[in-house]
């Protein structure tokens, strides 16, 4: 069997999270323009913190190390389950899969909460499992 080069992964990985990312920065920005308020969500943090760590350990170090070490080959997978939990923490925050939706808050007469319950608990649920993940590379 072969094994998976990681150093092949990286760029396909960068790509996405750059363009999440950037997805999430011109609805914000389109937002503001409107005069609505503006953030970013947990995922939006969580993608960019991840973006840091696979800058840094998955292209930035194996470029100073020549080596792709257990580290970056932990941070390439924990940031891999990170972007694949991505469109469900964002769902959470719209409350799409609540039967109120969103329209909870305008009855209540309430300001949209930078972070839903659903979302909170997903947002525990990617980190657990990314760490999951990363754990079970590095162990190996």
């Amino acid at each position: 069997m072969n094994a998976v080069n990681p150093l092949t992964l990286v760029p396909a990985l960068l790509a996405l999270q750059f363009a999440v990312f950037g997805w999430r920065i011109a609805r914000e920005v389109s937002l503001g323009d409107e005069g609505r308020r503006t953030w970013l969500l947990a995922s939006d943090l969580l993608n960019f913190v991840s973006m840091l760590a696979v800058v840094i350990f998955c292209v930035v170090s194996p470029l100073r190390t020549l080596t792709f070490t257990v580290l970056s080959r932990a941070i390439i997978g924990a940031a891999y389950v990170l972007i694949c939990f991505t469109p469900l923490m964002i769902a959470c925050h719209y409350r799409l899969f609540s039967r109120e939706g969103r329209a909870i808050y305008s009855r209540v007469g309430r300001d949209y909460p930078r972070l839903t319950g659903q979302e909170a608990l997903l947002v525990c649920v990617a980190v657990l499992s990314a760490a999951c993940a990363a754990y079970l590379i590095a162990s190996t």
